[in-house]
C-alpha cells in the first residue's frame, strides 16, 4: 500500500505591529485526516484561546511530523523594505518552501497569502526541491482544509505564546500586538523607542510615529534657527541634514557661537557663518561628506 504524505501550511500574526510572525506546517498520512476532522479542527480564528489551547498537543499527537518558523519583526522589516528582492509574500513563500523541504509530502496544501495565486505558486515551486509535489495553493484554505485549520491553531497559540513570553520579559500588558487594541496602540505611543525590536518598524503606525516625532523636531529647529544671524538657505539645510542623522543641540561654549550640535562629531557654527567639525577622521569625513 502506497503512502501518501500530505502537508498544511498556514501562518499566524501577518499583521500586528508587534511581535514575530509564526508559520507552521503539518505532516499527515492521507489516512489520518480524518482524525483532524474527529477534533472538529477549525481556522483558528473561529476557535476561542482556550480551545485551541485543548487542540495544540492533540494535533501534535495525530501529526506524523510538523515544523513551526518564527519570524521576527527585523526579518519581516528587512523583506518589506524589499531586502534581496523581497517583499512580504516573497517571505512567506520561503519559509513555507523551507517547511515543505524540511517535512518532504508528496502534496502540500497552503493558504495562499497572495492575491496573483499562478504568479505565487511558481515563486513556490522553484524554491521546493521535490519538483513531483502536487502543490494546492487557495485563499481560506484554512477554512476549506482541516489539515491547514490544524497548522492555523498550532501557528496561532505559537504566537500567542511568544507575546505571553515578551509581556513577561518587560513586565507590560501591551495586549495583542495589532493596532485594533487600545494597549497596542498606547505601547506602541509610549515605549516605540524604548523596545524599538519589538516593533515592525515598516509598519505604516510605527513610521506614522517616526514622522510625527521628526516634524516636531523640525518644529524645535525652526524655532531656534531664530537665532541665528546668518540665515541663508545653505546653512539651514546642513543643519537640518545634521539632526536627521542624529545629533542634538547642545549649549554654546563662546560668545561666538550661535549653534553647537553634538553626535559622533561635535559640530560648531560661529557668528561669522563658519562651520568647525571637530572629532575622529573617520566621522569628520562623514559629516563633511553629508554636509558637502
Amino acid at each position: 500500500m502506497v503512502i501518501i504524505l500530505i502537508c498544511g501550511i498556514d501562518e499566524a500574526g501577518r499583521g500586528p505591529v508587534v511581535g514575530p510572525l509564526v508559520m507552521c506546517g503539518i505532516l499527515l498520512k492521507e489516512e489520518d485526516e480524518k482524525k483532524l476532522v474527529n477534533l472538529k479542527v477549525k481556522d483558528s480564528k473561529l476557535l476561542t484561546k482556550k480551545k485551541r489551547e485543548s487542540l495544540f498537543d492533540k494535533i501534535k499527537d495525530i501529526s506524523y511530523k510538523y515544523e513551526i518558523i518564527t519570524v521576527f519583526p527585523d526579518e519581516i522589516d528587512n523583506a518589506v523594505n524589499n531586502h534581496d528582492g523581497l517583499n512580504l509574500n516573497k517571505l512567506e513563500a520561503r519559509k513555507s518552501a523551507e517547511i515543505i523541504n524540511l517535512l518532504k509530502p508528496d502534496k502540500a496544501i497552503i493558504d495562499a497569502p497572495s492575491n496573483n495565486i499562478k504568479s505565487y505558486k511558481q515563486y513556490l515551486f522553484e524554491l521546493i526541491n521535490n519538483k513531483n509535489i502536487e502543490l494546492i495553493l487557495e485563499h481560506k484554505a484554512d477554512l476549506n482544509y482541516p489539515i491547514v485549520s490544524a497548522a492555523s491553531i498550532l501557528a496561532k497559540v505559537t504566537r500567542d505564546n511568544e507575546i505571553e513570553k515578551i509581556k513577561e520579559k518587560i513586565k507590560i500588558d501591551f495586549g495583542s500586538g495589532y493596532m485594533t487594541d487600545s494597549k497596542t496602540v498606547k505601547f506602541l505611543e509610549k515605549y516605540y523607542e524604548e523596545y524599538p525590536d519589538l516593533f515592525r518598524k515598516s509598519w505604516f503606525p510605527y513610521k506614522n510615529i517616526l514622522n510625527k516625532k521628526f516634524q516636531s523636531k523640525l518644529e524645535d529647529f525652526s524655532q531656534f534657527i531664530e537665532k541665528v544671524e546668518h540665515k541663508n538657505k545653505s546653512v539651514i539645510e546642513k543643519l537640518k541634514k545634521l539632526e536627521d542623522f542624529g545629533y542634538k543641540f547642545i549649549p554654546t561654549s563662546t560668545e561666538h557661537e550661535h549653534v553647537r550640535m553634538k553626535g559622533p562629531c561635535t559640530i560648531t557654527l560661529y557668528k561669522n557663518g563658519k562651520l568647525l567639525v571637530q572629532g575622529k577622521e573617520e566621522h569628520k569625513k562623514s559629516v563633511e561628506k553629508l554636509l558637502s
